[in-house]
């Protein structure tokens, strides 16, 4: 692994490797969104669905966040809207962590969600930025490995620290986004590229016009659905069979330490398969994992079922970033990578809100088996997107 790993991350500039260990700060120390459910239901004596509205706001601003960043990363540059963003998502989150009564966590909850994901069109934009084309989904995937690395990390800390007081995992949080902002200041350049005068400057009315970008989204849409219910509706099952928050911290680590061992190996498959056929089998391989959560009821079912998704989860890593780069201008790559971004945030805002109303009226059957229909319909879209990407750049699709 070490030396599959070693080969995949040569060549790459070093302001890339400040961004890749900014991440890996920053969601090693990610603590709040694995267990904010079980927060609000726990310390805040929540029910299920006042969860799922205040998780829909966090979800609603975060939606919202995505395309601004965008927009902020083309006009004012992505270094000063990385650390705008970082900045100002650790002092909402301190605000959340205090406020008291559904009406004030739920606002504090939206406008940490109005902040949440400020940098991350930035970020990707300044990778793209720095990252030759040939490269792109290379280091697209080790921000991804990056991401999951510190992730692994996060969940068992998280729920070890969650049984002492979920303050610390608010402190520790916002000192983790702070850090990350500091790495940006510290080694990332302004990569914002330079626009002719006489060139037409873009607007996002223009990208929203991009059809091919919005049937990405919508098919993004639907498998995020699915896999935000591992932070949202996943945590409460648990509860219900009996397993606690250090339970669910520990199986969900399972996640963050398989995409770390397999990334690595796996990386050079994405190069030589198909995109599209790689995407649906992808997209296969996680409703399939979701969907055998339904006969989870211990510890080890669950585990199978983790592993099962994140072997899909796996398989897309570094491709779809990559493939909106690729279509988007040079100038334009932070309003396509905010559009395209609002996939999440929208999942954010409808994952929590359907998963967690299904869960409590109709029950787990219906709420796993459903994710697994969304996933194989969107593994479908994204075959589709994927062979109209390659008709319009002239690429030759990879045999796979």
């Amino acid at each position: 692994m070490t030396t599959a790993l070693a080969r995949q991350a040569s060549g790459l500039p070093r302001p890339f490797w400040y961004l890749f260990a900014g991440t890996l700060v920053n969601r090693t120390g990610s603590f709040i969104a694995p267990f904010l459910a079980l927060y609000l239901t726990g310390s805040r004596n929540f029910s299920f669905g006042e969860t799922g509205v205040v998780l829909a706001l966090l979800g609603l601003g975060a939606a919202i966040s995505q395309p601004v960043g965008g927009v902020l990363a083309d006009r004012i540059g992505r270094r000063r809207t990385m650390v705008t963003g970082l900045c100002s998502s650790a002092a909402t989150l301190l605000v959340l962590g205090a406020a008291d009564g559904l009406v004030a966590i739920g606002a504090a909850a939206l406008a940490y969600g109005l902040c949440l994901d400020l940098f991350r069109p930035a970020v990707q934009a300044a990778v793209a930025d720095l990252v030759p084309d040939a490269d792109r989904v290379r280091a697209f995937a080790l921000q991804f490995w990056a991401i999951n690395l510190g992730f692994a990390v996060a969940t068992p800390l998280g729920g070890f620290l969650a049984t002492r007081g979920y303050w610390l995992l608010f402190v520790l949080d916002a000192l983790a986004s702070v850090g990350f902002a500091v790495l940006i200041l510290r080694g990332v350049p302004e990569t914002r590229p330079v626009v002719d005068a006489g060139a037409a400057v873009g607007r996002l009315r223009d990208v929203l016009q991009d059809r091919l970008l919005l049937g990405l989204v919508a098919t993004v849409v639907a498998s995020a659905v699915v896999y935000l219910q591992a932070f949202s509706t996943l945590p409460l099952v648990f509860g219900l069979d009996g397993l606690g928050p250090g339970s669910y911290g520990l199986a969900l680590s399972l996640n963050g330490v398989l995409i770390v061992v397999l990334q690595p190996l796996l990386l050079g498959l994405l190069g030589r398969r198909g995109r599209g056929p790689l995407l649906l089998v992808a997209m296969l391989l996680q409703g399939v994992g979701f969907g055998l959560t339904a006969f989870a009821e211990d510890i080890p079912g669950h585990l199978l079922a983790i592993t099962v998704w994140t072997v899909g989860e796996v398989l897309q890593a570094g491709l779809l970033g990559a493939l909106v780069a690729s279509i988007a201008p040079p100038h334009l790559r932070g309003r396509y990578l905010g559009v395209f971004g609002l996939s999440f945030g929208t999942a954010a805002f409808l994952g929590p809100l359907i998963g967690t109303q299904v869960l409590d009226r109709l029950g787990e059957t219906y709420l796993w088996a459903g994710s697994f229909v969304l996933c194989a319909a969107a593994g479908v879209g994204l075959l589709r997107v994927s062979a109209a990407a390659d008709l319009r750049s002239g690429a030759q699709p990879v045999d796979g």
